[in-house]
């Protein structure tokens, strides 16, 4: 019996011990399947993996060739127009300048239109950081207002930055926030941009702002046509416009609110439109922010005037803190002065260099301050710079005495040219090497020089360069980043192992957008970056003879200083 029961316990565990077998051989053959698929799966991840990266590494490549490829030409091809319409090169009759302004119409549109997709992609893809500083609302308000006044004015719409009141729920001094002030100035400008092409003549544009605690908040009113309820969200998208009819009518890429999205969620905000009730939309924009005890309003100090002081007189207190603003990060000494008396008194007591004068003031206006002046054996030879809404075809006629002219809004470029040109210092040309492999951009650019007190000499290589710059020291570089035999970067590594040039001032003038780490490799002396179609041959000039100006300018200061003792 006791054999018969050992016989079957064993059978019973063998047979256990056998399905436990079989159940771990499935499950063994179950994990070998899921480890095969896993494989294929890592395999197939891999590939999309490698196929993304070669999209993305063709994406940089394509993104890389419009920035240099269409941006060159069209830089090229807008300079050689601008230079037509300035009637540089002679006067043109009327059917050539209606053709002349058709051309350089479409011109700009398609430059804007390649500067959106091409800042579009910088942002979404991460390669456009943001510069993160202390800002204040209203005074980009009232920059992007400025900026937009000239385009108000052609389509007869006010700009009105609405009063902030004590009704509101903030105080003015909550209006400050961290973020890119360029780029929310870019955001502003659009929406004012839109609000003005959809507004009718003689009609108000108001902007408003508010703040909370945790955020302040911009709305941009129109008095439009409005915007359908269906569409309130799709306007944010690429290529949107309301009616297909926008773009040929009115204008525009269809990406400014599209660009103004990417900018504002870069800050971690958000964009919305809505219908107003009777006629019009409101655009609003909500960015967070913290307050800090610097926030508090503190009263403006007037910076101690000294040898070489730029004297600002202009009643608009914006416009004396936005000039002021410039010339400081110029390295100008700057003296303000509220009225025509206060500067005539300014300019008697203290060492000006230049003044900067509004023609348009109460009480004591720029004529009869500039005639003070010019009658004032202490201030008659002080060089004088107007700054006015009136253009400067209409100079000679009414002041023949002032050495320079600035039309408002101003482009600050253009400010620190005029400044450049009357404060000259030193003898003879200055000596320019250009550095450009695209012969026909660099005719455009020497001849934007014609009349300026610089010798431009061009170089089309790197090699070709290296022999100007060892064969006589240029006073500035204007240079490109793509040559046919290096580029920019290798340029400017040499320029730094050559101890008299390793200081010398630089303009980096390029197709391609720069990184902050880039723009470190390229630093030399004084160096400006400047972005081919975004900035004109024009403004390149401009920038360039201020540059010259300020550097013979500190040349001079320190010849007449001698050594020291």
């Amino acid at each position: 019996m006791l054999p018969v029961l050992g016989f079957l316990s064993l059978s019973t565990a063998c047979g256990i011990l056998l399905l436990a077998l079989l159940r771990a051989h499935r499950a063994l053959r179950e994990l070998a399947g899921q480890l095969t698929q896993a494989r294929e799966q890592q395999h197939q991840d891999k590939l999309q993996l490698s196929e993304r990266s070669q999209l993305d590494t063709l994406k940089d490549e394509f993104i890389s060739t419009v920035s240099h490829e269409l941006r060159t030409p069209l830089t090229s091809i807008r300079g050689a127009l601008g230079l037509l319409a300035s009637g540089t090169i002679g006067d043109l009759e009327p059917r050539a300048l209606n053709l002349l302004r058709i051309a350089t119409t479409n011109t700009d549109r398609l430059i804007r239109l390649i500067n959106d997709i091409l800042d579009l992609e910088r942002m979404e893809s991460g390669r456009a950081p943001l510069q993160i500083r202390r800002c204040s609302l209203r005074d980009l308000c009232q920059q992007a207002i400025e900026t937009m006044a000239p385009m108000a004015e052609d389509h007869t719409v006010h700009i009105e930055l609405v009063p902030f009141t004590a009704g509101q729920t903030a105080s003015i001094d909550s209006l400050f926030f961290d973020g890119d002030s360029d780029r929310i100035l870019q955001v502003l400008t659009n929406l004012l941009s839109n609000a003005i092409k959809f507004s009718p003549p003689a009609s108000t544009v108001r902007v408003h702002t508010d703040a909370t605690s945790d955020s302040i908040l911009v709305k941009v009113v129109d008095e439009g046509r409005g915007i359908p309820a269906d569409k309130l969200d799709s306007i944010f998208d690429r290529f949107q416009q309301v009616e297909h009819s926008d773009a040929k009518q009115r204008g525009g890429t269809g990406l400014g609110l599209s660009i103004c999205r990417s900018i504002v969620q870069q800050h971690s905000g958000s964009i919305w439109a809505q219908r107003n009730l009777i006629k019009g939309t409101t655009l609003f924009v909500m960015l967070p922010r913290t307050a800090r005890s610097t926030d508090l309003s503190i009263p403006a100090t007037r910076p101690s005037p000294g040898e070489g002081a730029i004297l600002i007189c202009d009643d608009d207190a914006g416009i004396r803190t936005v000039v002021s603003e410039h010339l400081t990060r110029q390295g100008y000494t700057v003296v303000e002065a509220t009225s025509g008396e206060e500067a005539l008194k300014l300019a008697a007591e203290h060492e000006v260099e230049a003044i900067l004068l509004d023609l348009y003031m109460p009480g004591l206006s720029g004529w009869e301050t500039l005639q003070r002046l010019r009658d004032n054996p202490a201030t008659a030879e002080i060089p004088v710079v107007v700054l006015s809404v009136l253009s400067s075809t209409l100079r000679p006629q009414l002041t023949g005495d002032a050495q320079g002219w600035v039309q408002k809004p101003f482009n600050e470029n253009l400010l620190f040219a005029e400044l450049g040109r009357v404060l000259h210092h030193g003898d003879g040309p200055a000596y320019v090497l250009l550095v450009e492999d695209d012969d026909d951009l660099a005719s455009v650019l020497i001849a934007n020089f014609r009349d300026a007190a610089v010798h431009i000499d061009h170089a089309s290589t790197r090699q070709e360069a290296i022999r100007h710059c060892v064969g006589r020291r240029p006073d500035l570089v204007i240079l490109d980043l793509t040559l046919p035999d290096g580029d920019g970067f290798s340029f400017v590594e040499w320029l730094r192992q050559q101890p008299p040039l390793r200081s010398m001032p630089l303009v980096v003038y390029s197709g391609h957008e720069l990184s902050d780490v880039e723009m470190s490799k390229l630093r030399l002396g004084p160096t400006e970056f400047l972005t081919k179609a975004k900035v004109q041959p024009q403004e390149v000039e401009t920038l360039v003879l201020s540059m010259v100006r300020r550097l013979r300018s500190k040349f001079d200061h320190l010849i007449s200083a001698g050594p020291a003792a």
